[in-house]
C-alpha cells in the first residue's frame, strides 16, 4: 500500500481504456462492414493485496480477452438459410424460363397449333378432295412439327445455360474452399502462437458464407481454431485440406448432365440446397418437362399414324420406304432388340393392288403374328417375303428400312386395315416421321404430292373417314397418357410447371423472410451499433480522464512528500 501503488493502477488504467478505445474505433470504424464481427474488450480486477490482518485492498484492472461477440449455432443456422434462399431464387428464375418457353399468352403456343392441325383436317374431311385444304394441312403438319422442334431446341439451350452455369459455380466453390483451407491454416499458427485472430477468423467465416450460398455445407469446429467443412456427410475440407469441386459430363436417360464431383477423387457431391444444388435439382425439373414433350410428341406421332397409315389417298404408291428402320431383322418385330421406336401388335393389314389401266384392284390380308407362340414370330425378313409373294409389288430392306414397289408403271399400291399397327411402326404410308418432339417432321413426300395424302379409307375420291378420324385423335384418349387426350395431356404438363413455377416463387419468398429473420438476429447479437459505441466511446473517455486525473494527483502527492523530506 503505497503511491507507487496507486500510481501503478492509474497508468494500468490509462493503458486498459487506450485498448478499449482501440476496440470501440475499430468497431466503429467496421459499422459498414457486413462481414465484420463486433469486438469487444473484456476485463477483470486484479488479485487484491493483502495489507493487514484480513484486510485485501485492490490493485487495478487487468485486460484479460477481447472477443468477437457471435453465436455459432446462429451463424450455422443463418449459413443454411442462406443456401435454402439463394437456391430458393435460382430455382424461381429457371422455372420462370421454363414457363415462358412454352409461350402460352400467344398465338403461336404448341396448344394453339396443335388445335389448328387437327381443325384443318376437319375442314378437309368437308371436302376431301380439296387438294388447297391438303396443302394446308400438310403445312399446318409442319408448323406443328416445328413447334415440337423448338420447344426441343430451346430445352436444349436451357440444360447448356445450366450446365455452363454448374461449371462456373463449381470453379468458384473450388477457389472459396482453397481460401477457407488457407485460412484455416493461418489461424492454427497465429492462435497456436499465444496470438488472438479475431480478423482471420471474420474473414474465414464471410467465405463460408460465401460457399453457402453456393452448396450446402456445415462445419464443426476444432480445437486448434480450424473449421472442418462437410456438404452432406462427405467432408470438403480437412483443417488445411481441400478436397475440391469439379464437375463430371455424364448423361441420364440419354440427356446430358453435368454433375458436381470432388475434384481429388471424383466421388459424387450430393449438394440438396445453395445455387448449385437448386441447379442440379432444376435440371431433373427440365429432364422431366423434356420428357413429357416427347411423350407428347410420340404419342402424336404414333397415334396418328396409325390411323393415317391405314387410310388412302387420291393415288396410291409407285414405291415406298419406311422412315424407321429394325436393327435387327431376324428378330420378331414386338422385340425390343429389335430397336423400332413404337411396338406392333399381333394383327394384320391389307395390301391393295391396283392396276391403272383397267382400273382393277386386288387386295391381299397380311397376317402379322407377334402372338409369342410355336416360335413364328413375324420378323422384318418374314414380313418382306411375304409382302414379296403379293402379284405386284416387289419388296427389299436396306438399311433396316422396308421398301415395297409396284412391279410395273401401271400398277400403284395402297393400304388399309391396319390392326397391327405394323405399317405406322414402320413407317410405311406414314404421315409424321421421327419418334419425339427433336426429331418430328411431316413426311417430306407429301410435300412435294398432296394427292398421296390419306384421307379416305375405302379408297373412294369422295371418302373422308381417316381424315373425321384423325380430326378426333386430339380429344381422344391414348393408353400411353394413362387414358388423357392429347390436349388434356399438354393442359396438365403446363398446369404442373405453372403450379411448380409459382411455388418456386413462394419458397423464395419464404426461405427469402426466414434468412432476413436470421441477419437480423446476427446483426442484433454481432452486428456493430453506433448508438450503443457512442456510449461506450463516451464511459470509456471519462474512465480513461478519471484515470489521468488519479495520476496527476498521485503525482503532485509525490511533489508534496518529497517537498517535506
Amino acid at each position: 500500500m503505497s503511491l507507487n501503488g496507486v500510481l501503478n493502477i492509474g497508468a494500468n488504467a490509462l493503458a486498459i481504456t487506450q485498448a478499449q478505445l482501440q476496440v470501440t474505433g475499430n468497431n466503429i470504424a467496421n459499422a459498414g462492414n457486413a462481414d465484420y464481427t463486433r469486438q469487444t474488450a473484456n476485463v477483470t480486477a486484479n488479485r487484491d493485496q493483502l495489507v493487514g490482518s484480513n484486510i485485501y485492498i485492490g490493485t487495478g484492472v487487468n485486460l484479460t480477452s477481447i472477443r468477437r461477440q457471435i453465436d455459432d449455432a446462429l451463424e450455422s443456422r443463418l449459413r443454411s438459410a442462406n443456401s435454402d434462399s439463394a437456391g430458393a431464387q435460382v430455382t424461381q428464375q429457371w422455372l420462370g424460363q421454363v414457363q415462358s418457353v412454352f409461350n402460352e399468352l400467344s398465338d403461336q403456343d404448341l396448344s394453339t397449333q396443335t388445335s389448328t392441325f387437327f381443325k384443318s383436317w376437319s375442314d378437309l374431311s368437308n371436302t376431301p378432295q380439296d387438294n388447297g385444304l391438303r396443302q394446308v394441312v400438310i403445312q399446318n403438319g409442319q408448323s406443328l412439327a416445328s413447334a415440337y422442334n423448338n420447344l426441343n431446341t430451346q430445352f436444349s439451350s436451357l440444360q447448356k445455360s445450366i450446365g455452363d452455369q454448374v461449371n462456373g459455380l463449381a470453379s468458384n466453390a473450388n477457389a472459396l474452399a482453397d481460401q477457407i483451407a488457407t485460412l484455416n491454416g493461418q489461424i492454427a499458427v497465429a492462435e497456436g502462437s499465444g496470438q488472438q485472430a479475431n480478423a482471420l477468423r471474420d474473414s474465414r467465416d464471410a467465405v463460408v458464407k460465401q460457399l453457402s450460398q453456393l452448396i450446402d455445407v456445415k462445419t464443426t469446429q476444432q480445437a486448434n481454431g480450424m473449421v472442418n467443412v462437410y456438404v452432406g456427410s462427405e467432408p470438403l475440407i480437412i483443417g488445411s485440406d481441400n478436397r475440391g469441386v469439379a464437375t463430371k459430363q455424364s448423361t441420364a436417360d440419354g440427356k446430358p448432365v453435368t454433375e458436381l464431383v470432388f475434384a481429388r477423387d471424383g466421388g459424387s457431391i450430393s449438394a440438396t440446397s445453395g445455387q448449385l444444388g437448386a441447379l442440379q435439382s432444376v435440371t431433373r425439373q427440365i429432364n422431366g418437362v423434356i420428357d413429357q414433350v416427347d411423350s407428347l410428341a410420340s404419342n402424336l406421332i404414333f397415334s396418328l399414324n396409325s390411323v393415317y397409315s391405314s387410310g388412302q389417298g387420291l393415288t396410291g404408291f409407285s414405291s415406298v420406304t419406311g422412315t424407321n428402320p429394325v436393327d435387327d431383322p431376324t428378330l420378331a418385330l414386338n422385340d425390343p432388340k429389335a430397336g423400332l421406336p413404337f411396338t406392333p401388335v399381333n394383327g394384320s393389314f391389307v395390301v391393295h393392288v391396283k392396276d391403272k389401266t383397267t382400273g382393277q384392284e386386288t387386295s391381299t390380308l397380311v397376317q402379322v403374328d407377334l402372338d409369342g407362340l410355336n416360335g413364328n414370330d413375324t420378323t422384318l425378313n418374314s414380313l418382306s417375303t411375304s409382302l414379296g409373294a403379293i402379284n405386284g409389288v416387289a419388296s427389299s430392306i436396306s438399311g433396316g428400312k422396308l421398301t415395297l414397289a409396284a412391279t410395273s408403271s401401271n400398277v400403284e399400291i395402297s393400304f388399309s386395315q391396319d390392326s397391327s399397327h405394323t405399317l405406322a411402326t414402320l413407317g410405311i404410308n406414314s404421315y409424321f416421321t421421327g419418334t419425339n418432339a427433336s426429331n418430328i417432321a411431316v413426311n417430306s413426300s407429301l410435300a412435294s404430292n398432296p394427292s398421296q395424302l390419306a384421307v379416305a379409307k375405302n379408297g373412294q375420291a369422295g371418302d373422308n373417314q381417316t381424315a373425321l378420324a384423325i380430326s378426333q385423335l386430339e380429344t381422344t384418349g391414348i393408353a400411353d397418357l394413362n387414358g388423357q387426350s392429347l390436349k388434356d395431356a399438354y393442359q396438365s404438363m403446363i398446369n404442373q410447371v405453372a403450379v411448380a413455377t409459382a411455388g418456386s416463387k413462394t419458397n423464395a419468398d419464404a426461405a427469402k423472410n426466414v434468412s432476413d429473420t436470421l441477419q437480423a438476429q446476427r446483426e442484433a447479437l454481432s452486428g456493430v451499433s453506433l448508438d450503443e459505441e457512442a456510449i461506450n466511446l463516451v464511459r470509456q473517455q471519462r474512465a480513461f480522464q478519471g484515470a489521468a486525473r488519479l495520476v496527476s494527483a498521485v503525482d503532485e502527492l509525490m511533489k508534496t512528500l518529497l517537498a517535506i523530506t
